[in-house]
This record gives C-alpha cells, sequence and structure tokens, in this order.
C-alpha cells in the first residue's frame, strides 16, 4: 500500500551556482562522502548533484514532513546498483522514521533534461491485510 509520495524538480544551473558559491562546506552538509566520491566523478558533476538534492526533497515529501523532525540531509544517501538504478539507503533518523511507520518499501525515479532535473519518490507500507484498511466516509478504500 502507498504511504506518499513525493516529487522535486530542480535547477540544475543553480544548483552549479551553490557548489561554487559555497563548495565543500555545502557538499559535506548535503551528502555523504560516497556521494560526494561518486558525483565528482561525473562527466556533469552538477547535474549528479541536483539530482540526487531533488531525490532527498522528494522523500522528506514523501513522508509528508519536508527536513523537519530531526531529518538530516545526510540520512538520506542515493545509490545506484550496478544497473544504473537509482536508489536510497536510510540512516539515522531518517531510517528511523520509516521503521516506526512500517514503511518498508522505498522507490525511487531520477530524470534531466537541459537546465532541470525531477526526482520522485514512492514510499510503501506492507500490506496488512484487507481489515486493516482504513475506512473513510463508510466506504473502503
Amino acid at each position: 500500500m502507498i504511504y506518499g509520495t513525493g516529487v522535486d524538480l530542480v535547477s540544475i544551473v543553480r544548483m552549479e551556482g551553490v557548489i561554487r558559491r559555497w563548495g565543500d562546506r555545502f557538499l559535506g552538509r548535503i551528502f555523504r562522502p560516497e556521494e560526494i566520491r561518486v558525483c565528482g566523478a561525473r562527466p556533469l558533476p552538477h547535474q549528479a548533484f541536483a539530482l540526487r538534492f531533488g531525490a532527498k526533497e522528494a522523500f522528506s515529501k514523501a513522508l509528508g514532513l519536508g527536513m523537519r523532525k530531526g531529518l538530516r540531509w545526510r540520512d538520506i544517501e542515493v545509490f545506484n546498483n550496478p544497473a544504473g538504478k537509482p536508489g536510497l539507503r536510510l540512516h539515522g533518523r531518517a531510517a528511523e522514521i520509516c521503521r516506526d511507520r512500517g514503511i518498508d518499501g522505498v522507490h525511487l525515479s531520477l530524470s534531466d533534461d537541459g537546465e532541470y532535473g525531477v526526482a520522485m519518490v514512492v514510499l510503501e507500507v506492507m500490506e496488512r491485510g484487507e481489515d486493516s484498511i482504513p475506512e473513510r466516509g463508510g466506504k473502503r478504500c
């Protein structure tokens, strides 16, 4: 069952400007060391950083929290599996919140075109049977 969805549109040009201005100070606050290494090795590092930033924003929106309740940027790590498919690894408070809410599925899609990138996150909870589906307005959803 879907717990939440989140979408974020990010300006690659804006991300490039932020990185030029703040450099390692910004990168170290937002990204984990492996993310910095992977993005830095890409032909277009600003694009890779922008997409990962968008993924972190989309995740926080899917949770319904934004970047509140102790959620930290570095608690949300974007990675690619060996085939290149992006995914999220959760650490610290992000992992704790998901565990507490029964979120057991995290799906990420990233795309870019020109100056913009988009990230979409879908969070799932394990279905606990038809009897546990909440009723709304007298009807089952």
